[in-house]
């Protein structure tokens, strides 16, 4: 009686903290595919940003602080920081000036400028709208890491990584919550969460070949479908070839006689309950 009141505690607990956990994932899954029809939707200003960038050209006089040219400020550095060993590197160039000078301004390399500046030198910085975008000494110019050009690409792989996540999430979220009562979700919560998994994964070279080959978002849309089929395939090889935690054959019951034990630790074929005897005279 003892045993039995404790295994329907742990059912019942079990069966609670399933569902709270499938009230608690719907919602949060929601929100991401909220936010994610949040960043497809935006792509098209990105574009458009980015288009602007390229077509913008430095101000002429008299400037207007609006103007939506590229600026030149003067600035003096303060400090350069230069970490090329290993796979952390680093370009970090320190200013010093009024804004919209930044204080710290990332790199992509240090040549051809970062590594000839010293402490107290006088220098340009190009800045467009919230961006600075270059810094020049002598005529030598250097661009910086911040710039609009990737965002397109970038927010079109975050948008589809948030949708994947939050219809995976939504899908595994009520799951929870209908078998709650059972001893373990279906198979196809653990199927489709590999298969999100790999879905994210393939929007990351999607994003990469989208910028490098100038497609932009449509081409990271277009490759991310693509390889989607032979993620998917992947992964089912892989559930197919991995063997579950149910397939084993049940062991024998504690009353089977010794052969069914040695007929099961030699992987032969037994039956529950029966015993094999040697065939008399005849074959019979």
């Amino acid at each position: 009686m003892t045993r039995s009141r404790s295994a329907d505690v742990r059912r019942r607990r079990y069966t609670w903290w399933t569902r709270a956990l499938g009230l608690t994932v719907a919602p949060l899954a929601a929100a991401a595919g909220v936010l994610g029809v949040v960043a497809l939707a935006t792509v098209p200003e990105a574009v458009d940003e980015v288009r602007a960038f390229h077509s913008a050209r430095p101000c002429t006089l008299p400037v207007s602080p609006t103007a939506d040219c590229l600026h030149s400020h003067a600035a003096t550095v303060r400090e350069t920081v230069i970490e090329n060993e290993g796979r952390n590197q680093l370009y970090l160039l320190k200013l010093d000036g009024r804004p919209p000078v930044p204080a710290e301004l990332q790199l992509d390399d240090e040549a051809p400028l970062l590594t000839h500046l010293r402490k107290g030198d006088n220098v340009t910085v190009t800045v467009w709208r919230d961006y600075t975008t270059a810094v020049t000494k002598n005529g030598v110019t250097q661009e910086s890491s911040d710039t609009p050009e990737g965002l397109p690409e970038s927010q079109t792989a975050l948008g589809l990584d948030l949708l994947a996540v939050g219809g995976y999430g939504g899908y595994a979220g009520v799951a929870a919550i209908r078998h709650a009562r059972q001893r373990s979700l279906p198979g196809s919560v653990a199927l489709w969460g590999q298969r999100t998994v790999g879905a994210v994964l393939a929007s990351m070279p999607a994003g990469i070949v989208g910028y490098e080959t100038g497609t932009g978002p449509v081409g990271v849309m277009l490759l991310w479908l693509t390889l989607l089929p032979l993620v998917w395939l992947i992964v089912e090889r892989q559930v197919r070839h991995k063997p579950g935690r149910h397939s084993r054959r049940p062991a024998p019951s504690r009353t089977s006689d010794t052969g069914t034990w040695l007929r099961r630790l030699q992987g032969r074929p037994w039956q529950q309950g029966t015993v094999q005897r040697p065939p008399g005279p005849g074959g019979r």
